[in-house]
């Protein structure tokens, strides 16, 4: 029996999506197979009411990969920039501050005293080494810093950027540089100042007319760099992956979930470099090549019987909780001017809400005039007593919040409110080592390739990037058996 397919992809998250498009762009024919009833993962944007609510990335990075994506789906008069200068505040004792990002926003913030600011500036005469064993990023700050930094700089950051616990995240398996340059260097500012020197260097280097500066694809990614690097779409952020599925058409098959996955056998009972897929309502699917672009929980369920040696690292990878609520109001609603991207709260300030997003800010055309619209991302106690919370209730307690810092009278005008208990990955200890071993068994078998947020990027750029670099990589192969 030959085979039906010649690679099957699982998943339409704008991992799976963007593989699967770069693999038609390389010649290779696939088959998309995705659960659920549309495209996008977590990437969704409800349009409602004169109103877009984004439930998943607000505002992202649009690092070269993603560009080139927006180029090939001719995006390009669709995107709108944000502002990467726009304010960020931290809240401290009821009160915004502005987010210090640079040395003269840290010398003059509040949020910290006289002793935490000095420890952050004169690190880079410091000179200390990181000890053997993993230490989580809540050591790392004690230890480099002190507490407030880890409560009123680093924790707000951290929650706010990977949803994580820097009291749980390994230093070496979420900021695998900082630990590189503390070793080498002494020091986290020299070995980043070394580090930045040696990009410049390299760089002029590569532009050289020695190194061909007139090829074409380098020309490219000038212009790529030139681009803004923060941004979103008029539609919202589902435009990418709709526009993805729109050029895949007929290769995705929506609502087929997945049943089970095994090698398949020939005649003789002996296993075959190939695939057999059988969807929840019968059908089998026969494919040469897998890339499974699903969680790792979802992974390991699907390679149980097929690849039970990956399971337990699979299942080992934690995923954090999330909630999102959107609201929308009248302008004369909201007594604070909403200048800026938003704020972040740390743990220490007893909230349910980790940050909140003034997205009519960020964007225009997200409400209708003299409306607006923010959205926050809560779940700090979701696994134990918010779990019981409906959706009403736990909304409540976020807009709560969100009236006592923002001055906020009445009801929204429109609300959307969106959870998921396994939304993003953590890079927690050891996190590291289970990728490697990951990584070492997928390269015992070559027909089978793992894609997403869990392995070594968790950004829209870096699922874009490991997904581009698995269809290279299938791409190469596939040439290599037919030589």
């Amino acid at each position: 029996m030959g085979y039906i397919q010649k690679v099957a992809v699982i998943g339409a998250g704008i991992s799976g999506l963007a593989c699967a498009f770069r693999l038609k762009q390389l010649g290779i024919p696939c088959l998309v197979l995705e659960a659920r009833d549309r495209p996008g993962g977590v990437i969704a944007t409800i349009r409602r009411n004169s109103f877009l609510f984004e439930t998943g990335p607000q505002c992202p990075r649009f690092p070269q990969s993603v560009w080139q994506l927006v180029r090939d789906l001719n995006l390009e008069a669709e995107f709108v920039a944000g502002d990467p200068g726009a304010k960020r505040y931290i809240l401290r004792g009821g009160r915004l501050h502005r987010a210090p990002f640079s040395p003269a926003g840290l010398i003059s913030t509040r949020l910290m005293g006289l002793v935490s600011k000095l420890r952050i500036l004169t690190e880079v005469f410091d000179s200390s080494r990181p000890p053997v064993n993993e230490e989580t990023l809540a050591d790392f700050v004690q230890r480099k810093f002190g507490g407030e930094v880890l409560d009123y700089l680093v924790d707000p950051l951290i929650s706010t950027v990977f949803f994580g616990d820097s009291h749980k995240m390994g230093m070496e398996s979420a900021f695998p540089a900082l630990v590189e340059w503390e070793r080498t260097q002494g020091s986290v500012a020299r070995g980043a100042l070394r580090a930045r020197n040696s990009k410049r260097q390299a760089a002029k280097v590569g532009e050289s007319p020695q190194q061909g500066g007139a090829n074409r694809d380098r020309d490219s990614l000038r212009v790529t760099d030139s681009l803004p690097s923060l941004g979103s779409f008029r539609s919202g952020m589902a435009a990418l992956p709709e526009m993805l599925s729109l050029e895949l058409k007929t290769e995705i098959h929506y609502g087929a979930a997945l049943a089970d996955i095994e090698q398949s056998q020939n005649g003789n009972g002996e296993t075959r470099a190939a695939w057999k897929i059988r969807l929840s309502d019968g059908e089998n699917i026969v494919a040469e090549h897998l890339i499974l672009a699903v969680p790792a929980y979802v992974a390991a369920q699907l390679l149980e019987r097929a690849a039970p040696q990956l399971t337990a690292p699979l299942q080992a990878i934690e995923y954090a909780p999330v909630w999102a609520v959107g609201a929308a109001y009248g302008r004369p609603q909201v007594a604070d001017p909403l200048d800026g991207f938003g704020f972040m709260v740390p743990r220490r300030e007893g909230f349910e809400t980790i940050c909140t997003f003034w997205n009519s800010s960020l964007f225009p055309g997200r409400v209708p005039d003299g409306k607006v619209l923010m959205t926050s991302f809560a779940g700090r106690t979701m696994s134990s007593a918010s779990a019981g919370f409906d959706d009403e209730r736990y909304a409540q307690t976020v807009e709560a919040e969100n009236a006592r810092v923002l001055g906020i009278k009445g009801p929204p005008l429109d609300r959307v409110v969106w959870k998921n208990s396994r939304a993003l990955p953590q890079y927690n200890v050891g996190h590291g080592r289970r990728v490697a071993e990951i990584q070492a068994i997928l390269g015992t078998m070559p027909n089978l390739q793992i894609i997403g947020n869990f392995l070594k990027g968790r950004s829209v750029g870096d699922c874009v990037d490991i997904a581009f670099a698995a269809a290279q990589d299938l791409h190469s192969r596939i040439r290599s058996e037919i030589i």
